[in-house]
C-alpha cells in the first residue's frame, strides 16, 4: 500500500467510525424511546382491561373509556413486600386489586428487550466500523482511482508511437494494422484496428456494388450502341436487320429500366425512405392471387397451389411489398426450374404458429457453398447459367431487404437437380398489435 493510498485508508476509517458513532447513538436512543413507550403502554392497557371487566365497560368502545383508579403502594418495606401491597385502587369498588403480577410481568419483558437492545447496540459498537468501511469501499476505490488519474503522469511518447504507427498504414494493404507493441495502449488500438476493419469491408462492399452494377449497364449498352451503328449502316434499307434491332433494343431497354428501378429500390432502402404500410390480411389470400397471375402469364410450367381455402392465415405487414417477394421467388423459380417441371406456391403455419409462405420448384438446385451467398447483391453462383436465364442478381437482395424490414427470416432448402425451397417466415405480429391475439385467431 503506497502512501496515498493509506492517507484514503486511514480518512475512510476515520469516516467510518464517525458515522458508526453516530448511528450507534441514534440505535441507543431510539431503544431508550421504545422502552419508556412499552411500558406506558403495557400499563394503560391493563388498567383499561381491568377496569372494564369490573365496571362492565364495552371494549368495543375503547377509545371513550375513562380511567378512574390509581395505584397505591407501601413505602419504605422490602421489594417482596412492595409487591405484595402493590394496588390498583377504583373509587367505585371497595376491593383493591392486587397488580404486583403485572409488574412483574412488566419488569421481566421490559429486562428481556433491553438485554437483546443492548447485545445490539454493542455488536454495533464493535462491527459497525467494519459495515460502514465495506459500504463505503466502492467510493473509496473511485476516489482513489480519480485521485490516480488527476495526479497521473502520461507519457507523451506512448501516444507519439500511436500517431506514427496511424500515419503509416498502407491504405492499399488490406492486412496493415495499428501496432506500436505497448500493452498499455493495446485497447486504443484493437479500437482503431477494429475500426479500420469495418471501413475496409464497407469499401470492398461499395466498390463491388459500383463494379457489378456497371458491369450490368455496360453489356445492355453495348448491345444498343451495336445495334444502333448497325441500322445506321445497313439497318435503314433491310427489313430484317431493322426488326431484329428494333427488337433487341427494346429488350435491352426492358432489361435497363428493370435494372435502374432494382437498384433505386435499394438505395432508397439503404437511405431509409422506403416506407413500409403495415396491415392486417390473409396470407392464403395473397398466396392464391400470386398462382392466379402466374397460371396466366407462364404457360411452360405446372403451378400447384397448397393453401386451405376454409381457415384464414392472419400476418401483419405490408401487403404489396410481401407479394413483391413472392413475386420475387416465383420469378427465381421459372428461372431455374426447366419447362413442364412443377412449381408449388402454399403458407400456412409453422410449429410455432408462425404465419409463412413457401416457393418451391423442382428445377437445378443450389450447391451448399452457393447458398449462404444467394441474397448478396448481383452475386452469380455461375455465370454463364445467368446470361441464358437473365436477371440482374437483385431480387433475392431486394426479397430479403422486405422480409429483414417486417422482423422476419428466410428458410433455404435445396438439392442439385432436385429443386429449392424458399419458405418465408414473417413475424407472429407487429410491434403495435397484440400477439396473443392474432397467435388466437390463427389457432382457431
Amino acid at each position: 500500500m503506497n502512501g496515498n493510498n493509506r492517507k484514503n485508508y486511514i480518512k475512510m476509517r476515520s469516516i467510518a467510525r464517525r458515522i458508526s458513532s453516530d448511528w450507534n447513538f441514534r440505535l441507543f436512543r431510539n431503544f431508550i424511546l421504545i422502552d419508556i413507550i412499552f411500558v406506558i403502554a403495557k400499563i394503560y392497557i391493563w388498567r383499561i382491561v381491568t377496569e372494564a371487566g369490573l365496571m362492565g365497560y364495552n371494549l368495543s368502545e375503547f377509545w371513550n373509556i375513562r380511567l378512574t383508579g390509581n395505584f397505591e403502594y407501601s413505602k419504605n418495606v422490602s421489594p417482596s413486600e412492595f409487591i405484595d401491597t402493590f394496588c390498583y385502587v377504583i373509587p367505585d369498588v371497595k376491593e383493591k386489586i392486587h397488580a404486583g403480577s403485572v409488574l412483574i410481568e412488566t419488569s421481566a419483558t421490559t429486562g428481556v428487550m433491553m438485554i437483546s437492545e443492548f447485545l445490539i447496540f454493542m455488536s454495533g459498537c464493535i462491527n459497525g466500523g467494519k459495515r460502514v468501511r465495506r459500504k463505503l469501499e466502492p467510493l473509496n476505490q473511485l476516489a482513489t482511482t480519480a485521485q490516480m488519474i488527476s495526479t497521473a503522469n502520461f507519457e507523451i511518447d506512448k501516444f507519439h508511437d500511436l500517431e506514427n504507427a496511424l500515419e503509416k498504414i498502407d491504405t492499399e494493404n488490406t492486412d496493415c494494422m495499428v501496432s506500436t507493441g505497448n500493452t498499455e495502449i493495446q485497447g486504443i488500438e484493437n479500437a482503431i484496428n477494429n475500426l479500420i476493419k469495418r471501413m475496409r469491408n464497407s469499401y470492398i462492399q461499395q466498390a463491388r456494388f459500383v463494379s457489378d452494377a456497371s458491369h450490368e449497364l455496360r453489356t445492355p449498352i453495348a448491345v444498343i450502341q451495336g445495334y444502333a451503328n448497325m441500322l445506321s449502316r445497313w439497318g435503314k434499307d433491310d427489313e430484317k436487320i431493322l426488326d431484329e434491332s428494333i427488337t433487341a433494343i427494346q429488350s435491352e431497354s426492358e432489361s435497363m429500366n428493370k435494372l435502374v428501378e432494382q437498384l433505386l429500390f435499394l438505395a432508397r432502402g439503404d437511405n431509409g425512405k422506403n416506407q413500409l404500410t403495415i396491415e392486417k390480411f390473409d396470407l392464403n389470400y395473397m398466396i392464391n392471387e400470386i398462382y392466379d397471375e402466374y397460371q396466366m402469364v407462364d404457360t411452360d410450367h405446372q403451378y400447384i397451389l397448397k393453401i386451405n381455402h376454409d381457415k384464414p392465415i392472419y400476418a401483419y405487414g405490408d401487403y404489396a411489398m410481401l407479394k413483391q417477394t413472392a413475386r420475387i421467388l416465383v420469378d427465381n423459380a421459372i428461372k431455374y426450374t426447366p419447362a413442364g417441371n412443377e412449381i408449388i406456391v402454399s403458407s400456412g403455419l409453422d410449429d410455432t404458429h408462425i404465419p409463412c409462405f413457401d416457393v418451391q420448384d423442382t428445377g437445378i438446385g443450389i450447391t451448399s457453398e452457393d447458398i449462404p451467398k444467394v441474397f448478396e447483391r448481383f452475386y452469380r453462383a455461375d455465370d454463364a447459367r445467368n446470361r441464358k436465364t437473365g436477371g440482374t442478381g437483385l431480387g433475392l437482395s431486394i426479397a430479403r431487404w422486405i422480409v429483414d424490414k417486417h422482423e422476419g427470416y428466410f428458410k433455404l432448402a435445396s438439392c442439385i437437380d432436385a429443386g429449392t425451397k424458399f419458405t418465408v417466415c414473417l413475424p407472429k405480429i407487429h410491434k403495435e398489435n397484440n400477439d396473443e391475439q392474432l397467435i388466437d385467431e390463427n389457432k382457431g
